[in-house]
């Protein structure tokens, strides 16, 4: 009977030439090693086809060397940009990732959570959660260090990389303004429950009432955020006796939708109206019109909340870390100054 060989650690050391508590040491903690032979130990294991069971080396060390990614959406590209952000990084220091959606359902993100403490992950990042309240006393009860990303936390003891979604929707809010739109309409997300959107509504509310601008509650709807919300709530809103002459939305996607109710309805964009999204995923640049939207740092996002639970992990950093990183408004051809009947 032929058994085929399976590779060791020990084969691994002989083809690269180095000892088998550096090969060891490359599993566990690649940082210590230096980059030369990191990758010679790297190339080797690729060479011999050795894998790694890393729950059964985890056992001893109680190290999995797996982070859970829990995101609320992977219909949103944006999501998948922050995914590949941590995934990248986390390649780069032995990682593997488990990613989990939930739908934007608080249900499916605890279950999530108790998924990826059964299956033992080192830590979690969790992408714009449901809501802060209750998901920080709840990750805390799980003692896995952990990074919220998205939206800015009033708890300081927590790991946080975000951007200010108040800041950057009074912006978006005071351009519309700028070009003499007085009635702006808002396609937002689940600001009753989703502390984000909330930020975002508040953004659009003080940027009014900083410019004397009435606060009119017909022009805003509160909606999921797919393509086909954006359509629905735009030919809402275009149905009032007073309709908008500019439509910020909550993201990208509702914005797409927005515009297509806009064109089925004989509208031209801008020229008859300004739409403004939120996010700058690929598409937004290649749309037609092209897309006036607020760039999100999703890319860096990641990769910083990785870097941040991964050094908590192995204990490199102990006090809690918390960015605000910066967004950019993309001026493109979805808005222009608003015409004078």
């Amino acid at each position: 009977m032929n058994f085929h060989h399976r590779t060791t650690i020990h084969d691994v050391a002989r083809k690269a030439n180095v000892s088998v508590a550096t090969v060891s040491r490359v599993l566990n903690s690649p940082s210590l090693v230096r980059d030369i032979t990191r990758n010679r130990v790297l190339k080797a294991m690729k060479d011999t086809h050795y894998v790694y069971n890393a729950l059964a080396g985890g056992l001893s060390a109680r190290k999995t060397t797996i982070l859970g990614v829990i995101i609320p959406t992977i219909t949103n590209p944006v999501f998948a940009t922050v995914t590949k952000g941590i995934q990248d990084y986390a390649r780069q220091r032995g990682y593997a990732i488990i990613l989990g959606n939930t739908d934007y359902s608080e249900e499916n993100e605890r279950d999530l959570i108790h998924l990826l403490q059964e299956k033992r992950a080192d830590g979690v990042i969790l992408n714009g959660p449901w809501r802060d309240t209750p998901i920080v006393p709840l990750m805390k009860k799980t003692r896995l260090p952990f990074v919220i990303t998205w939206q800015t936390l009033q708890d300081k003891a927590v790991n946080c990389v975000a951007f200010d979604n108040f800041k950057s929707t009074y912006r978006i809010v005071e351009y519309l303004i700028d070009l003499g739109h007085r009635r702006i309409g808002m396609i937002a997300g689940k600001f009753s429950v989703f502390e984000r959107a909330r930020m975002r509504w508040e953004g659009y509310r003080n940027c009014l009432a900083d410019h004397h601008i009435a606060f009119d509650p017909q022009l805003v709807l509160e909606k999921g955020y797919t393509f086909a919300d954006g359509k629905e709530a735009m030919a809402r809103v275009l149905q009032l006796p007073s309709p908008p002459t500019a439509v910020f939305c909550g993201n990208d996607i509702l914005a797409i939708g927005a515009i297509v109710c806009a064109k089925e309805k004989g509208m031209q964009v801008p020229r008859d109206l300004s739409v403004v999204g939120f996010d700058d995923v690929e598409i937004s640049a290649y749309y037609d019109p092209p897309l006036t939207t607020m760039a999100v740092p999703a890319y860096e996002m990641g990769q910083l909340a990785a870097k941040i639970l991964i050094e908590n992990i192995r204990g490199e950093s102990k006090s809690p870390q918390q960015y605000i990183l910066e967004t950019k408004l993309m001026i493109r051809g979805s808005t222009d100054k608003k015409r004078t009947p």
